[in-house]
């Protein structure tokens, strides 16, 4: 006698567009969070470890070189391995490089943490991308990610005004922790 079929389990019903686009704004903006929430406080990190400016300049360009071509590297990843793997290894890889520059005892070891948030920002960025891609035809897909952009660009002119309030009230190390 043979046993009953068993029925696959149905698939995750589908996301909400609503939902989608704040995740999407969120990916996208991290980013502009993670460069623009910690500008205000550069000259207090410089003053803090006697750096000097191309040095400071350094931490931002370290992390935007990184973040670009580590897209390279986690698109393929991302095809190879699925999108949420990839997606939260280089969220908790970025989680980590945040603690890491708070606890930094030198501008050298923020440089270094700045390149690792710039590696892991990548996979965020790519996997939003990704992420409409798979979930949307394409005209559906550009009024998404024309959406997200929004909120990208709400997040990224709340981030310099948020990052000036941060280090005012708790010092550099806040605006590097958010």
């Amino acid at each position: 006698m043979s046993s009953p079929a068993t029925e696959a389990s149905p698939p995750h019903p589908p996301m909400r567009a609503g939902t989608v686009v704040l995740v999407l704004s969120l990916l996208l903006g991290l980013q502009p969070i993670a460069t623009d929430l910690y500008l205000p406080a550069l000259p207090s990190m410089t003053a803090a470890f006697g750096a000097s400016m191309p040095q400071a300049q350094l931490t931002l360009t370290a992390m935007l070189l990184a973040f670009g071509l580590s897209q390279l590297v986690w698109g393929p990843m991302s095809d190879r391995f699925g999108r949420r793997p990839v997606l939260l290894s280089g969220l908790v890889m970025y989680v980590l490089a945040s603690v890491g520059c708070v606890f930094s005892g030198t501008f050298e070891q923020i440089i270094g943490w700045r390149t690792l948030q710039g590696i892991a920002m990548g996979a965020g960025v790519m996997g939003a991308r990704a992420i409409v891609r798979d979930l949307y035809a394409p005209a559906e897909g550009a009024r998404i990610m024309s959406k997200s952009l929004t909120g990208l660009g709400v997040l990224a002119c709340l981030s310099s005004p948020l990052g000036g309030l941060l280090t005012e009230v708790g010092g550099w190390r806040t605006a590097l922790a958010a």
